[in-house]
């Protein structure tokens, strides 16, 4: 099995090279053009995988479906992305060759219940719910289809999102491809065994909300220290961002960053100083442990009420 490992679009160009499967334009072209993806569930995630999608130019939004518990939520998205919505997400999984499930973890079993009996059987059924395992889903679908469990998070609407995808037992390197494909031109994806999934719902997956719960506090922090809201607020978030540019594209370690810096008796060391003595550094890792643990609560508790 190839290495698992975070990559850009040029780093998965490179990939594909040195394993011999570089895909051609025309194999790209035949990707967009034929195959389907059908999105069930255009909540926060589902849209912003549907916006992705289109702004990424994976497929043309004419070969994207989406259907969503709440019609007038399906006809909405679809008018604003120039997509096609369908009435049921039963609909939806027979017109699909790729179907996103981008429901809720508790909504998962009722949804997989309603698109069992009409998914192709050779599609490529992607799902999104955090906890729910692709055994679950497989043992739901009777053997249609093959079964892709993945983990993105919301910044794959702006194309920067963080993804970590697990093959189920039938899904195979092809299908592995096809998920790179997809999510690799809306952010970084990296392959992972499927028990650490939980883990990177905690890391990821939860990730955004946590980082700007900590730019909000940036941002106050400097309004208190007398800039005006809409500077805080630009000055925050580009430090943000240009800090994980830094780290990702020097490869450096995050602390080694930190001292770079901290200068001694320096204005760094100062706040450190503070959010150490208040414990923020391990409360952060602490969150990060404690959405994985309900992570794993979530998959137990849906294999609980429907094994």
């Amino acid at each position: 099995m190839y290495s698992r490992y975070l990559y850009s679009f040029q780093g998965r160009k490179r990939r594909r090279k040195d394993r011999g499967l570089w895909a051609t334009l025309a194999e790209r072209n035949s990707m967009e053009t034929q195959n389907t993806i059908g999105i069930a569930g255009v909540g926060k995630m589902g849209e912003a995988l549907v916006r992705g999608l289109i702004v990424g130019r994976v497929v043309p939004a004419s070969r994207v479906l989406v259907s969503d518990a709440i019609p007038a939520r399906a006809k909405e998205i679809a008018a604003k992305h120039g997509v096609t919505s369908l009435e049921t997400v039963a609909d939806l999984a027979r017109e699909s060759d790729i179907l996103v499930l981008a429901a809720k973890p508790k909504d998962m079993p009722s949804l997989v219940a309603g698109i069992a009996a009409h998914v192709k059987r050779d599609a490529l059924v992607i799902t999104l719910a955090a906890g729910v395992r692709t055994a679950f889903v497989e043992k739901s679908l009777n053997g249609r289809g093959r079964v892709v469990r993945i983990m993105p998070n919301l910044a794959c609407a702006v194309g920067e999102g963080a993804t970590a995808f697990a093959l189920g037992r039938s899904a195979t390197e092809h299908d592995a491809l096809v998920v790179e494909e997809i999510f690799g031109a809306i952010g970084r994806v990296t392959m992972v065994d499927e028990p650490m999934l939980d883990a990177v719902t905690g890391l990821s997956g939860s990730g955004p909300g946590f980082i700007a719960a900590l730019a909000h506090s940036m941002i106050e922090g400097g309004v208190r220290s007398g800039l005006p809201r809409d500077v805080a607020y630009k000055l925050a978030l580009q430090t943000m961002k240009g800090t994980a540019e830094l780290l990702l594209i020097d490869g450096l370690e995050p602390m080694q960053l930190f001292r770079m810096v901290a200068t001694p008796n320096g204005t760094t060391e100062a706040g450190w100083a503070v959010m150490e003595k208040r414990g923020v550094p391990p409360a952060i890792s602490d969150a990060i442990v404690a959405a994985s643990k309900r992570a794993a609560e979530l998959a137990a508790e849906v294999a609980k009420a429907h094994g």
